[in-house]
């Protein structure tokens, strides 16, 4: 498959216990909180039309301190934020199936996102395959043994930080810098095709 011109960079902050096991519901699971996105097309992959909006969690609602702790989001931010329902719509504006690919650091925001669909029973909001995993690619284009995490990457290529950690809009765009600095090193996006690539996306 060809090269789409269209890329969206998403970065997604969920809610968490941090490290520690006491306290959390048996049945607890990561409900997103936070999107951050930016859009960058093709030839020039200038960033284009940020998003930034926060989501009301709807199974575990109360966030916890380590959870704002670690994302500077709060509850007042949640409680004004949007459904995880229209968070999918907001996501669908802006994807076109086979010709919008989704770019993220590392596998957990599509892990985290297709979990919640699953408890909200919602539908995936995009072709599985449609999705490059940066930090993935990132490690096989310098020969890394291992992963990085995104502060790591940022400083080993000496790019300047864009705002803060776990924000993430802030955390998007320090993505798509990334993703522009291994396209001018070389590196052509390529996606992975996953198990589960039967999946189909429907719009609504």
């Amino acid at each position: 498959m060809s090269i789409p011109e269209h890329f969206l960079v998403v970065d997604f902050e969920f809610t968490t216990f941090g490290n520690k096991r006491y306290g959390m519901p048996r049945a607890f699971f990561p409900e997103i909180i936070e999107l951050g996105a930016v859009s960058i097309h093709a030839p020039v992959y200038q960033e284009v039309n940020p998003l930034q909006t926060f989501v009301k969690p709807r199974f575990f609602p109360k966030l916890t301190k380590e959870c704002s702790d670690l994302t500077q989001i709060y509850q007042t931010d949640v409680d004004g934020g949007i459904s995880f329902e229209a968070l999918l719509a907001l996501m669908q504006e802006h994807y076109t199936p086979e010709k919008t690919w989704f770019v993220a650091w590392g596998d957990s925001d599509r892990d985290v996102l297709r979990e919640a669909c699953n408890r909200y029973k919602a539908q995936y909001p995009f072709l599985y395959d449609d999705y490059v995993d940066l930090a993935e690619e990132y490690k096989l284009f310098y020969q890394h043994n291992r992963t990085v995490g995104l502060k790591a990457a940022l400083e080993e290529r000496n790019i300047q930080a864009v705002g803060l950690t776990h924000s993430a809009l802030d955390d998007a765009r320090n993505t798509a810098q990334l993703f522009n600095v291994l396209l001018s090193a070389g590196w052509t996006p390529r996606r992975k095709p996953q198990r589960d690539s039967a999946k189909t996306w429907k719009r609504g």
